[in-house]
């Protein structure tokens, strides 16, 4: 097994799973408790008789490959993806279906990225078994029909479940958007004697952790950048300190009309514009005005 997850789904939903399959729920039944499913590999469509499953017959995408033993060819099965509905909830929005998903490797693809794949392992109570990269899985608080799983790496915890037979403990990780399961395994059985208690497991896969790769430097990335910023080119000094030498006589001296002060009634002083001046300008202007008038006339 390379995948499995336990998801809660309405009609159009789609979930993405390993080697570039994926699958949508199409429609489901509470009454009748059968769900219909597609199945894409890489977007594609791949067209499946019979698409239908329930809680007891659940839905299986298998593909067949021919093998040859000493001369003879024979067809052999492979469960690749299995769909098993286990609950049905009527909503609003419509119906709601809780499935278990379980994906086995596809055999005609060659995907060799995986630490541990589909072996058996036991761990001891009170003790940690020690995975790939870091990875350990711890078993804890076994009673008659659970046990306790944690999984660990570097010493950080992950992810601790309560598990009986038959259940699969999994941990998923994501990154940029793209979920891959990184450990798997299923309680198989457990084993106790007089001085131990041991919990064997099945169907153990873990893949490596998806890391973000570091970001190639190339050799001569230091000296491909442009320096953007120029020196500082240095200010003649064309300017004469001694301002104190500017020609003041370009300013023009403003005339004031004549004026005289003279006392209002109140006693206080008042300047008085002195009008004598205005009186023949006044006076030739009456006249032109007077000769244009005679004129038009």
């Amino acid at each position: 097994m390379i995948y499995y997850s336990e998801e809660t789904l309405t009609a159009g939903d789609t979930v993405h799973l390993e080697q570039g399959y994926s699958f949508k729920l199409i429609d489901a039944s509470k009454d009748s408790g059968d769900i219909l499913v597609q199945v894409y590999y890489k977007d594609e469509e791949i067209e499946i008789g019979d698409s239908f499953g329930d809680e007891d017959d659940p839905f299986e995408y298998m593909i067949t490959i021919e093998e040859s033993d000493e001369d003879e060819e024979a067809e052999t099965d492979y469960v690749v993806i299995r769909i098993r509905p286990v609950d049905f909830d009527d909503k609003d929005d419509g119906v709601h279906v809780e499935v278990e998903i379980e994906q086995f490797l596809d055999p005609e693809q060659k995907d060799d990225d995986f630490l541990l794949l589909d072996t058996s392992k036991s761990v001891k109570v009170g003790e940690s078994l020690s995975l790939e990269e870091g990875y350990t899985l711890d078993a804890s608080d076994m009673e008659d029909d659970s046990v306790v799983l944690e999984l660990s790496k570097d010493g950080r915890s992950l992810k601790k479940e309560e598990l009986e037979i038959d259940d699969i403990f999994s941990y998923s990780k994501s990154v940029d958007d793209n979920v891959r399961t990184i450990f798997i395994a299923r309680v198989s059985k457990f084993f106790e004697s007089s001085d131990s208690s041991t919990v064997i497991l099945k169907d153990v896969t873990q893949r490596p952790d998806m890391e973000e790769d570091d970001e190639e430097i190339s050799e001569n990335g230091s000296d491909n950048k442009i320096n953007e910023t120029q020196p500082l080119m240095a200010i003649p000094d064309i300017i004469d300190s001694d301002k104190e030498g500017l020609n003041s006589s370009a300013t023009e001296d403003v005339q004031n009309f004549p004026s005289s002060s003279v006392n209002n009634e109140n006693g206080t002083m008042t300047d008085h514009v002195n009008t004598d001046s205005f009186m023949p300008i006044l006076f030739i202007v009456i006249i032109a005005i007077g000769i244009v008038i005679f004129k038009l006339s």
